[in-house]
C-alpha cells in the first residue's frame, strides 16, 4: 500500500504542474485582451483559470489512468482493492490542492471577487467532483466499449472547448470588468440539482469502476 500511494502522490504532483500550465496559458491571454489591468485586480481572477484549467486535467488524466495506469499497476502485482483506493486517493488529493490554492489566493488578496470566490468554494467543490466523475466513466467506457467512450468524449471535449472559447471571448472584453463579479455571484449559492448531479455523477462513476475492475485485463 505504502508503495501504491507514493505512486499516485506523484502521479498527482505531476498532473499538478500540468493545472499550472494550462492556468498560466489562460493568464496570459488575459493580460494580452485586458486593458489597463492592475495585479490585484489580475489575481483575483487567477483562481478560476486554476479551476478551468483543474477540470481539464482531471477529464484528461482520469481518462488516461482508467486506460492505461489502472491495468498497468494491476501487472504491477498490486491488488484490485488498492488500485481503487489509489486511484479515488489521486483524485480527491488533485481537487483538495486545486481548492487549497484558490482559497490561498483569494485570501493574499482580498476584495469583492475574492470574497465572492472563497463563498463559491463548495460549488467549485462540485464542479471538480463532477469532471473528475465524468473523466473516470470515459475511461472505463472506452476500455470495456470504446464506441461509447469514444462518443462521450467527443461530447464532452466539444462542450468543454464551446465553454474555453466563450471564456476566451469574456476575457477580451469584460471579464476583468464589474461583469465578473456578477458571472462570480452565481457560483455562490449551491443548487440542489448541482449537489444531486455530483452524488449520481459518482455513484455511476463507482459502479463502473467496480464492474470493470473485477474482469479488469492486466497488461504485461
Amino acid at each position: 500500500m505504502k508503495r501504491n500511494l507514493k505512486f499516485w502522490t506523484r502521479y498527482t504532483w505531476e498532473c499538478g504542474g500540468l493545472v499550472l500550465a494550462v492556468a498560466a496559458v489562460l493568464a496570459v491571454l488575459a493580460i494580452f485582451g485586458a486593458e489597463g489591468l492592475d495585479f490585484r485586480t489580475f489575481a483575483t481572477r487567477v483562481p478560476y483559470f486554476l479551476c478551468i484549467g483543474a477540470v481539464f486535467c482531471i477529464l484528461v488524466g482520469n481518462t488516461g489512468t482508467e486506460v492505461l495506469y489502472v491495468p498497468l499497476l494491476l501487472s504491477m502485482g498490486e491488488t484490485r482493492r488498492n488500485v481503487l483506493l489509489g486511484f479515488h486517493y489521486f483524485r480527491l488529493l488533485i481537487i483538495m490542492a486545486t481548492t487549497a490554492l484558490c482559497a490561498l489566493v483569494w485570501l493574499i488578496a482580498p476584495g469583492e471577487v475574492s470574497s465572492i470566490g472563497l463563498r463559491s468554494i463548495p460549488t467549485i467543490v462540485c464542479v471538480l467532483l463532477i469532471a473528475s466523475a465524468l473523466g473516470s466513466i470515459m475511461g472505463t467506457l472506452f476500455t470495456r466499449w470504446k464506441w461509447a467512450g469514444t462518443a462521450l468524449i467527443i461530447v464532452l471535449c466539444g462542450l468543454g472547448g464551446g465553454t474555453m472559447g466563450f471564456a476566451g471571448v469574456s476575457m477580451q472584453d469584460s471579464f476583468f470588468t464589474a461583469k465578473t463579479v456578477e458571472l462570480a455571484a452565481h457560483l455562490m449559492s449551491t443548487p440542489w440539482w448541482l449537489a444531486a448531479a455530483v452524488v449520481g455523477s459518482l455513484a455511476v462513476d463507482l459502479a463502473f469502476q467496480w464492474m470493470l475492475l473485477r474482469r479488469q485485463e492486466v497488461k504485461l
